[in-house]
């Protein structure tokens, strides 16, 4: 899979993910995440206090949705990662956020 993906939000904004690791965010900073499957289709989006918690609902969607990659975007901001967070949600409409 590509180091990077480029995400489009609903409003024209396009936000940068890399890609984690072993799928280890091995941070504890802020930031956005997206889990995505083998066709590359993002089935997740969330955001944390600290990106450890990205794996928080790995088991889940790798089980139920073909979860394959986990990407991360630091976004210290609590604001700001709320906005990106919706704006790629109702853009994406990943089938994990449908309940959200």
């Amino acid at each position: 899979m590509k180091p990077y993906i480029e995400l489009k939000g609903a409003s024209g904004a396009v936000y940068r993910y890399k890609l984690a690791d072993n799928g280890d965010p091995a941070t504890t900073i802020a930031g956005n995440y997206v889990y995505l499957d083998a066709k590359g289709t993002v089935v997740f989006a969330g955001e944390a206090n600290n990106l450890v918690d990205a794996k928080n609902r790995w088991s889940e969607a790798y089980a139920r949705h073909g979860a394959t990659w986990l990407y991360t975007r630091l976004n210290v901001s609590g604001a700001s990662r709320a906005d990106e967070y919706s704006d790629i949600v109702i853009a994406l409409q990943p089938v994990m956020n449908k309940a959200d």
